[in-house]
């Protein structure tokens, strides 16, 4: 512009308003016009040279990014045979396993599974461990692996066999509106930040938001006033419902499931009623210290929607210590 001698500030914003206060206003002496032919030409210029350099090195400009993973609209009965597709089908499995989080599979070669296909299915995440996969679908995680299994042996062809259903879907589920709720530790114990839980899946928050416990007695009591929603084959598991909507799962200990339910003992059943201190299960400490990698017992909250939890600064907890608020 300073060669065609216009003399209008262009350092700045080159806005609208500036060339006509200080261009147009002063064309005689400013040559102002001459920025639109000169402007149109900048324009030409810069869409060609950009446009070949974006596809040329296909750079990740607004619109051009990794295409986001959408949910398949893939039915729920369908789910376990969509999984196994994902998996790299029958062939490419070597060992199916769960727990209430997870799916876990090993399989014979990991470069034939689809981890953003699994994903897209409704997995919350996908953790990789070597040639072991695991599809974090919550608590349907057991039955998609129970009709995998069948699917597998041939006992299942056809989605209308399957066991997942619609109750056991993922949706949220949004916590009423009646005030806050308040949840005390499950036993005595010590209390830790979620991050501190030797588990990817409970630190990263995968599962829903908490609190760490670290149980010093054998005894698990209920935090609240509320209903026993699900109890986990092995017992290493327990979901609660409080009256206000709150969903509470305990995951007592880290990879416990696979003690196969050794070292655990009920004392409550599914849709039974229980109260905040109310004894839930017998827990054998000294065989989970020697047989599970960690004691410590993720506490989380699986439907904060739409509300805030307040975590309290509490390290040493028992059954009448308050340590988180719903509000």
């Amino acid at each position: 512009m300073h060669l065609l001698g216009v003399k209008i500030g262009m350092t700045f914003s080159g806005g609208f308003i500036d060339y006509i206060l200080y261009g147009l206003l002063n064309w005689d002496r400013s040559h102002a016009l001459l920025v639109i032919p000169v402007g149109i030409v900048y324009a030409i210029v810069y869409y060609f040279l950009f446009d070949f350099a974006i596809r040329k090195f296909k750079l990740k400009t607004p619109g051009r990014e990794d295409e986001e993973t959408e949910i398949r609209n893939s039915s729920v009965a369908k789910l376990p045979f969509d999984v196994l597709d994902a998996m790299g089908g029958k062939e490419n499995i070597k060992h199916l396993d769960a727990c209430i989080t997870r799916l876990r599979v090993e399989v014979v070669d990991k470069s034939k599974v689809d981890v953003a296909g699994i994903k897209a299915l409704g997995a919350s995440g996908v953790l990789e461990v070597g040639n072991n996969m695991q599809a974090i679908f919550g608590p349907k995680s057991d039955q998609i692996k129970h009709d995998m299994a069948k699917i597998i042996s041939g006992e299942i062809t056809k989605p209308s066999e399957t066991t997942v259903t619609e109750e056991m879907s993922d949706e949220p589920v949004h916590v009423e509106a009646l005030g806050t709720t308040d949840i005390y530790a499950p036993g005595v114990g010590q209390i830790i930040p979620l991050s501190e839980v030797p588990d990817q899946v409970f630190a990263g928050k995968m599962m829903g938001d908490g609190v760490g416990f670290i149980p010093e007695k054998g005894e698990i009591v209920a935090p609240f006033d509320g209903t026993v929603k699900t109890i986990f084959p092995t017992k290493h598991a327990i979901g609660l419902e409080s009256e206000s909507g709150v969903e509470v799962l305990i995951h007592i200990g880290i990879d416990t499931v696979k003690l196969n339910g050794e070292g655990f003992e009920s004392l409550i059943n599914v849709d039974e009623k229980v109260t905040q201190g109310q004894p839930l299960m017998k827990v054998n400490l000294a065989y989970l210290k020697a047989h599970a990698p960690s004691i410590v017992t993720p506490m989380i909250i699986t439907n904060l929607e739409n509300k805030e939890l307040v975590i309290e600064d509490v390290q040493d907890a028992d059954p009448g210590k308050l340590i988180m608020t719903v509000k």
